[in-house]
């Protein structure tokens, strides 16, 4: 069984005030206790994100409730791109595709490309970089482990695990309803905080101007 996750990035560090600091990774080289150290911090902050794993600063959307949202929102350095993250595989209680460097939401059409596509042939998937490749084979869609390498110039691209299509179409339309009412929830934290162009601004952040 899959699951699809919309998640964004979140650094606790930015809602803190200059007396908190978070944990460096290079101070605790087990990732585990490196997380054990962030949640810790986190919770001090009285910031109740729900990060999706381990060494992770993704944070589920459906996790974040009024309070954190608007303070995520009055400490955003940009209100005219999306916010950093995407959409995050899981199955088999473990990611098996997860945003990466420059990734964000807008990156659910690339999701929706995968639908789209009539043919069986890999195509690229960006999630940032490095980025998926991904094939549609009698009713399972294949996905490659990460690669820095243009589809042109890779060759021999290996199929690391499958999914059932019908099975990621229904987590995918689970998780553009979620993006939207996300899109929506900002909207009218926007419109209390008396910010003009709310709508525009919240499908910005949430990058869904071109969802169908």
């Amino acid at each position: 069984m899959i699951k699809l996750i919309n998640a964004i990035e979140i650094n606790p560090l930015q809602y803190a005030g200059e007396n908190h600091e978070l944990p460096e990774i290079s101070d605790y080289p087990d990732p585990e206790e490196w997380f054990r150290k962030w949640k810790e911090v986190a919770s001090a902050l009285n910031c109740n994100f729900k990060v999706i794993g381990e060494n992770s600063d993704l944070v589920d959307i459906e996790t974040i409730d009024d309070e954190n949202l608007e303070m995520i929102l009055e400490k955003a350095e940009n209100w005219c791109a999306a916010f950093d993250g995407g959409i995050v595989m899981t199955g088999n209680n473990k990611i098996r595709i997860e945003p990466q460097c420059c990734g964000n939401m807008e990156n659910i059409r690339e999701w929706q490309k995968i639908f789209d596509n009539k043919t069986s042939d890999w195509s690229e998937m960006w999630i940032g970089h490095p980025w998926i490749f991904y094939r549609k084979q009698k009713g399972k869609v294949q996905f490659s482990d990460y690669s820095d390498v243009d589809l042109k110039e890779i060759k021999d691209i290996e199929p690391i695990f499958e999914v059932d299509e019908a099975e990621l179409k229904n987590e995918f339309q689970k998780v553009k309803q979620y993006q939207i009412h996300f899109k929506n929830r900002i909207t009218a934290i926007l419109k209390k905080m008396n910010v003009d162009s709310a709508d525009e601004i919240s499908a910005l952040l949430m990058g869904i101007n071109e969802i169908n």
